[in-house]
């Protein structure tokens, strides 16, 4: 059994449908439903539906937000918002006035024999979201009441919606627009504030009811609101290839997590589900076919919409849509365990305290900030590796802003950067290079490690503040221009190193380590590397290694002598 589900708004309403009808299908048959994306539209495949007559009984799908302007609340699936809203503001109280982190937190309740107050439904932050945007709006109580009245009707509805041949011989159910499930339709279509384009002003007769009730079931699988003020950001997952009981289990995994914040979201968002979708897979012996691709031929990305509060309406301010990373193909477990591992260097390990990744430090408060937020967002949607270039250059002057006010900072690990440049980017020849990699050990010695020795009180060497800033510029000025700067910083480097090595005092039966100096022949390696692969690339290459650390190793291992050179250098 195969069903198309046309991508006709180019939005997330069209996956809403896709999401919706294949839980309906896996209700009629008892039997996982498979989404796949192909162009122009969405294909489900799964078993042969039963006949009418022996097909079960065919629920709504979606839960009865049940307010108390309401009626009684009907059989079924009932989310009661008011008791949930007053469940999450008494959690929400209770964790404000403990002001722990939440493993801390437990830990501290099970030590006195407390209970944390109950959390609401998961279904909370969805009823929430239409709840503030609902504004008269009540096509999906309507519906459900609809369904539930009268379970043949119901049936014959359904089974006649999915055969096109066939004419359903009652009367359907109406069901109105609302741009929560048609995003470009209603305030914020053609101008900020239009004065004649409404939900309501959309004609009954380009609503599908049918379409529409997908759409409802479809959000409780796939979307997933947050909360900005009273301003909502909606995310929707779109499923590239998986079947709906993985994207649901996703799905819930996502919705579990505490995310907030702006452009930090976006791409915190994004990277968890990736996180996540790893977690899941077959490579992780999980469930989910993952070998032999790369994440975004599984699930292909985010849609995200922001609606801005007017009042008494909601308008959509933007629009996007943001592909899962790329960045290699997951053969096996050390690929897999790669790209966690990317992941988990820039926003951390979500559940367990303490363990943060390097954009930990940007605040969107600070207007100086938030450049490099944006530039890391729009290396993700890109996925080209000048797009992290830039961005890391913007975080090198960063971490050398909040190391010069002595604010705690995590630079970007060599490591992270060996598996994007070497698995993501096929950069192996340059930074594999023995003399880039002196070149790059001498950029941190002068820049980061140089800073930490100064603010240890041990002044070895002087810090080379604004390097990143010139040598941007002189690579600018071309091929030329940017090895004569090269030249003289490898001078004034090795006067350093040399003088160093000459005050150091020498012990009896101690070996006192040689300072790190770069030789004639790494300097001309990476003058020759310039001349193939040009200065943009190499000396941009040059500025992210230089101001990233080099990961803590065993004794005897490759970065030994790193190790030694940061501890001269004053490195923690």
């Amino acid at each position: 059994m195969n069903y198309a589900v046309p991508k006709r708004t180019l939005t997330y309403a069209d996956t809403l449908h896709a999401v919706g009808l294949a839980s309906l299908l896996e209700e009629l048959t008892g039997s996982d439903v498979r989404l796949l994306e192909q162009g122009d539209s969405f294909v489900l495949e799964g078993k042969e539906p039963p006949d009418i007559d022996t097909c079960p009984d065919i629920g709504p799908g979606y839960p009865f937000i049940y307010q108390k302007a309401d009626d009684k609340a009907p059989p079924g699936w009932v989310v009661d918002y008011d008791r949930e809203k007053e469940k999450n503001a008494q959690l929400r109280e209770f964790r404000k006035a403990t002001g722990k982190k939440r493993g801390k937190l437990l830990q501290s309740l099970m030590e006195q024999g407390m209970d944390e107050p109950p959390s609401p439904v998961p279904e909370y932050q969805l009823a929430l979201f239409l709840a503030s945007m609902r504004k008269g709006w009540s096509a999906d109580k309507q519906l459900y009441r609809w369904l539930q009245e009268d379970r043949r009707r119901t049936a014959a509805w359904v089974f006649a919606s999915l055969n096109d041949g066939n004419r359903f011989a009652g009367d359907s159910p109406e069901v109105t627009n609302s741009q929560v499930f048609n995003p470009i339709s209603g305030k914020g279509v053609h101008r900020p504030k239009p004065d004649s384009t409404t939900p309501a002003s959309i004609s009954g007769a380009t609503i599908d009811p049918f379409a529409e009730w997908m759409k409802f079931r479809g959000a409780y699988r796939a979307m997933l609101p947050y909360r900005s003020g009273d301003d909502f950001k909606v995310f929707v997952i779109e499923p590239a290839d998986i079947r709906l009981s993985a994207l649901t289990a996703l799905h819930k995994d996502l919705r579990a997590l505490n995310l907030w914040g702006g452009v930090r979201l976006d791409f915190e968002t994004l990277l968890r589900l990736t996180e996540f979708l790893i977690r899941r897979s077959d490579v992780m012996g999980k469930e989910i076919p993952l070998a032999g691709r790369n994440p975004r031929r599984v699930i292909r990305g985010l849609h995200q919409a922001y609606f801005q509060s007017l009042g008494t309406a909601a308008a959509l301010m933007n629009y996007s849509f943001t592909a899962l990373p790329s960045w290699f193909t997951i053969k096996d477990r050390e690929d897999a365990n790669d790209y966690l591992n990317l992941i988990n260097s820039f926003v951390g390990i979500k559940e367990l305290d303490g363990i943060t990744g390097c954009l930990r430090s940007l605040n969107e408060d600070h207007s100086s900030d938030i450049p490099v937020l944006q530039h890391f967002r729009k290396w993700l949607m890109t996925g080209d590796k000048k797009d992290f270039l830039e961005f890391c250059h913007k975080f090198a002057l960063h971490v050398m802003e909040r190391m010069g006010r002595d604010e705690w900072v995590k630079t970007i690990s060599t490591g992270t950067l060996n598996i994007l440049f070497g698995k993501g980017y096929n950069m192996q020849k340059i930074i594999n290079a023995k003399g880039f990699q002196s070149m790059a050990k001498a950029i941190r010695n002068a820049t980061i490690y140089a800073l930490t020795a100064q603010k240890q009180k041990q002044r070895i060497r002087e810090v080379h503040f604004g390097l990143a800033q010139k040598w941007k510029q002189k690579i600018k000025g071309g091929d030329s221009e940017f090895v004569a700067a090269l030249g003289d910083f490898v001078q004034q480097y090795n006067w350093e190193s040399e003088d160093i090595d000459l005050n150091n005092v020498k012990t009896a039966g101690q070996t006192v380590w040689k300072q790190h100096k770069v030789l004639t022949s790494e300097l001309d390696e990476v003058i020759g590397l310039i001349n193939e692969q040009g200065a943009e690339l190499v000396g941009m290459l040059l500025l992210a290694y230089g101001y990233a650390r080099v990961p803590k190793t065993v004794t005897g291992s490759d970065n030994e002598q790193d190790e030694q050179d940061e501890e001269n250098e004053g490195g923690e």
